[in-house]
């Protein structure tokens, strides 16, 4: 097994807190030899700043931001190399359509390979943006306010993304930023109108996203470098978001942008890759499993996604239909230490779409809940046998209150189907040329719908047993 070691960035322990799954590998021990790391004669550096405005050329911004512009890969896969990546020759950069590109095997790939190497002076990052720029005490003052402190980082990698479109061809980055989607079906993106056509949780999510985006674009008024024209650019402004957003990896605190890495799509049921980092903080990407040519090469964007395809849909924009399960969408559970304690959360509370079973937690939860409004008593008891893991008091309680967490179970399922048949409806009065988005919305909701009728299929047998047994 290779060893582990702190490694420290930039003032950062990139072995620690992670919103994806980091393993450090070491390369002596992998199982092919890795990719050769010469460092090429060009590093990237973080270019300097003044606090005077930043212009873009005589002939505009030179990205084309519309949404149907095409995506420059070939060129960027060139500027890669020339700063310093190194890959596998079984890594490839494809595309279905031409505009969503992803990294795919392109020969067979044996388990511990190294397939991507990334130096670490090409990373976008929220620190190194704040070492560029400084502290701007009016926007870190207005973030605080609306969101917290801990919604910094992003906006400093948002405030990055802006000032290198501001560059143009000018920017290390330029070709990076010329290959990147001009279409984001995220939260951010959607219209008003379109909040109405999602379930509760899918838009409250949602929303959270737009929220994170306006933040962003308030909080630029309080940077003098920015260029009018760039500050009342809300297509730029919400595109540079968009980057950041979906595109950047949570580390000890801060984000980080690695191109080249950011090409890798997300696998709930299972991923090819996992990236880790090297003595000097250079990403280094290592195949977890044999992968055959033509297999995607994905990893995990967090556990936090690998159960809530509606959290997938609102930060990332995209259906996450080989996602195992989903959470049950009870949204209107008042929550506390004890509920929690016994599995009130979004991945413990669990629909599995394949088979229609539905996990302990819902149950428990819902029982709990039942004891609540009846014997104080026998919800304590409840309460203790669930924690301390005494199965047989909690197996006694569950089969004498079956009937009724089971009816209630049903109505709540039978509730969220009527309201995804409601929000159809809905979404089919709208114009899809105003909101594009509208289908991407309906699969989303369709999506749901099949586990939930899963689901119904293996409860409503049971509360019509439960209720027969009732009569008599």
């Amino acid at each position: 097994m290779a060893t582990r070691s702190t490694i420290v960035y930039g003032g950062l322990i990139l072995c620690s807190t992670a919103s994806i799954a980091f393993a450090f590998h070491n390369p002596a021990a992998a199982n092919t030899p890795i990719i050769n790391r010469h460092r090429h004669s060009s590093p990237l550096k973080q270019s300097c700043c003044s606090n005077t405005a930043l212009h873009n050329n005589n002939n505009g911004y030179t990205i084309d931001l519309s949404e149907n512009a095409n995506r420059d890969i070939n060129t960027m896969h060139e500027w890669a190399y020339n700063y310093g990546v190194q890959q596998h020759e079984g890594f490839s950069l494809t595309s279905y359509d031409g505009y969503d590109f992803f990294a795919m095997a392109g020969a067979d790939i044996p388990s511990g390979t190294c397939v991507l190497y990334v130096p670490a002076n090409m990373y976008l990052t929220s620190y190194g943006s704040v070492e560029e720029f400084g502290r701007i005490e009016g926007a870190e003052k207005l973030i605080k306010s609306l969101a917290g402190e801990e919604q910094f980082p992003l906006f400093y990698l948002f405030l990055k993304v802006l000032v290198e479109v501001e560059r143009g061809q000018d920017s290390p980055w330029y070709h990076w930023l010329n290959s990147l989607p001009r279409m984001f079906n995220n939260g951010a993106s959607l219209t008003p109108s379109c909040y109405d056509c999602l379930p509760p949780l899918a838009s409250k999510l949602s929303m959270a996203e737009r929220v994170k985006h306006i933040n962003c674009k308030q909080a630029l008024k309080s940077v003098e470098f920015i260029s009018e024209e760039t500050a009342k650019n809300d297509e730029l402004i919400k595109w540079a978001y968009n980057v950041v957003a979906t595109r950047s990896l949570d580390v000890g605190g801060e984000k980080i942008i690695i191109p080249m890495a950011d090409m890798f799509n997300h696998g709930s049921a299972g991923h090819e890759v996992e990236i880790s980092y090297d003595e000097e903080g250079s990403c280094v990407v290592y195949t977890n499993a044999d992968v055959p040519a033509g297999s995607p090469l994905r990893i995990s964007y967090g556990d936090y996604y690998l159960t809530n395809p509606s959290a997938t849909f609102a930060k990332y924009g995209f259906i996450d239909e080989t996602c195992p399960s989903t959470f049950c969408k009870m949204m209107d559970i008042i929550p506390s230490t004890e509920l929690t304690n016994i599995g009130l959360s979004y991945s413990r509370m669990l629909f599995y779409k394949d088979t229609g079973e539905v996990s302990e937690e819902v149950y428990d939860v819902i029982l709990y809940q039942i004891l609540s409004d009846k014997n104080k008593q026998q919800k304590n008891e409840f309460y203790n046998a669930c924690v301390n893991g005494d199965a047989a008091t909690k197996a006694a309680y569950h089969q004498q209150y079956m009937g009724e967490t089971m009816s209630k179970l049903k109505k709540h399922v039978d509730g969220f189907l009527k309201d995804l048949d409601e929000l159809a409806a809905k979404a089919a009065t709208k114009d899809l040329a105003e909101h594009p988005r509208l289908p991407l919305i309906v699969a989303h909701n369709d999506n749901a719908r099949q586990t939930f009728l899963r689901v119904k299929e293996q409860i409503d047998p049971v509360v019509a047993q439960a209720t027969s047994n009732a009569m008599y």
